[in-house]
């Protein structure tokens, strides 16, 4: 059982890591930091499910009764804050003093990297209480989401606004990671089949773009020659 739960469940993440990993083609990041990251996203689900725990009841009477207005704010202003936060200071406390952040597309990195490792755990969860039906679909579209919500986010830390603190960048990422996430989480708990699809194709964009941004920041490496 525990064998087909991480085949189902944490494989799928390390394979979908090192796709994501041969994008970074100029100087890849290390090996070691990279799995540090990987690992740390995996042990943010712990803290991320505690916090989750306070609004767990609140969200089912919410999806419940359709409420859509609760369904936002927890959407929004409680998944997304706490999930996403909890990757970025794993960064922040991680990652960004290194001399390894010296590429535009470093940021994408380990931005995919920690939301990677947070939805491998998370899918082995839901595996187990819900089947491996569900961790198979999981195995696609929840990795990827959270490696877009974190990946866009990471490119604020290393491409877009350069001329920003680091505070404000870091800052900027959160929020722009919080609010993908937040709209996925938001069309799926509708529980209407239509806006389901919806977040099945803001994944599919939000990844097709962010591979498409990496290819883009390749031209800017000091390492390409």
């Amino acid at each position: 059982m525990l064998l087909s739960l991480i085949i189902v469940s944490v494989i799928p993440g390390v394979l979908w890591l090192t796709y994501f990993y041969r994008k970074d083609r100029f100087e890849p990041e290390p090996k070691k930091l990279v799995a540090k990251v990987f690992i740390g996203g995996m042990l943010m689900v712990v803290p991320a499910g505690a916090l989750e725990l306070v609004g767990k009841e609140g969200l089912m009477v919410a999806r419940t009764s359709g409420n859509v207005l609760l369904i936002f704010i927890y959407s929004f202003f409680f998944i997304g804050v706490i999930e996403e936060g909890l990757k970025f200071l794993l960064l922040a406390l991680t990652v960004y003093p290194r001399k390894e952040m010296n590429e535009p597309v470093d940021g994408i990195v380990y931005g995919i990297t920690v939301g990677l490792g947070f939805a491998v755990i998370e899918n082995l969860f839901y595996t187990e209480a819900l089947g491996f039906q569900v961790g198979l679909w999981r195995a696609v579209i929840a990795c990827l989401a959270h490696a877009a919500f974190s990946g866009w986010g990471g490119y604020f830390l290393t491409a877009g606004l350069r001329r920003l603190s680091i505070f404000y960048r870091f800052l900027i990422a959160y929020g722009v990671a919080t609010f993908w996430h937040g709209l996925y989480d938001f069309l799926l708990f509708l529980n209407n089949p239509i806006f389901s699809l919806g977040s099945f194709v803001l994944t599919g964009l939000l990844v097709y773009m962010l591979l498409k941004k990496m290819r883009e920041l390749e031209a800017y490496s000091p390492f390409r020659s």
